[in-house]
């Protein structure tokens, strides 16, 4: 299936979801997510066309990496507790950098990170007790959970190699009876996403540049060689196409409990 169709796909599946209240902060960020992946992937099928297809390995990596949150998140094995979890996380670095950018400006009453990261916490509390009376309390072992492995590797809201997490939503998937799904797709995607990281690392790219005499004795001209960029466009469309895939399973897992 191409990318175009693979968006389609996921654009469907992100009309179809709900936010139920029993799993209402997992339900939010997997939309969150999931609406970032088709953005972030619509961004890589236009500049993928261009005639710098190489520049979209940025956003391929990025659709990658919330495509495997999502499938972590939506597979997890307490998923209620799991996405309270994820959404103080994601909260917390949000609070953060507004802390951050605030006490730059000097702007008054900056507050700390904590502070506002409390605020959030107690506007959302109220928020799900009003409609699943009592749920609040993960949320609240959610924040103690996030401030105390704050800082433990690796920088994930779970602290896990999200790898192993998606062969297990992949093992997850086949048990089910997904026929898409083969023994080959897990080190498919890692092998994709070994390319997607290096791509996206600042470096000279020495290989595309030659040396050539210039008219002078001992002068050199640099040339810029020629790019391959059928090669870079297949390989963006091909990793941000898989992480599209995998987004809209991790939503209908969600949503119906099937793939």
């Amino acid at each position: 299936m191409e990318l175009a169709d693979r968006l389609e796909e996921l654009g469907a599946e992100i009309e179809l979801f709900v936010c139920r209240p029993p799993t209402l902060l997992g339900d939010l960020v997997l939309f969150g997510l999931a609406t970032d992946v088709l953005e972030t992937a619509e961004a890589v099928l236009n500049t993928a066309v261009s005639g710098l297809p190489h520049k979209a390995y940025a956003n391929a990596r990025l659709a990658f990496e919330g495509a495997q949150n999502l499938l972590a998140l939506s597979t997890h094995e307490d998923y209620p507790a799991a996405g309270a979890r994820a959404w103080v996380y994601f909260e917390s670095k949000s609070a953060k950098w507004r802390a951050s950018r605030r006490a730059q400006h000097h702007q008054a009453d900056t507050g700390s990170a904590e502070k506002w990261l409390d605020q959030r916490v107690g506007q959302m509390a109220g928020i799900w007790d009003s409609v699943c009376p009592g749920k609040s309390a993960l949320l609240f072992d959610a924040v103690k959970l996030v401030r105390k492995t704050g800082k433990k590797p690796p920088d994930n809201w779970l602290h896990e190699n999200m790898a192993d997490r998606e062969d297990r939503a992949y093992a997850m998937f086949a048990a089910r009876g997904s026929r898409e799904m083969s023994g080959h797709t897990a080190e498919l995607s890692k092998m994709m996403y070994a390319v997607l990281c290096h791509e996206t690392h600042s470096h000279p790219r020495l290989d595309s540049f030659g040396l050539v005499s210039g008219h002078r004795e001992g002068v050199l001209r640099v040339d810029r060689l020629p790019r391959d960029l059928s090669q870079a466009r297949h390989a963006v469309t091909s990793g941000t196409e898989l992480a599209v895939w995998d987004a809209a399973l991790a939503l209908r897992w969600q949503r119906s409990g099937a793939v």
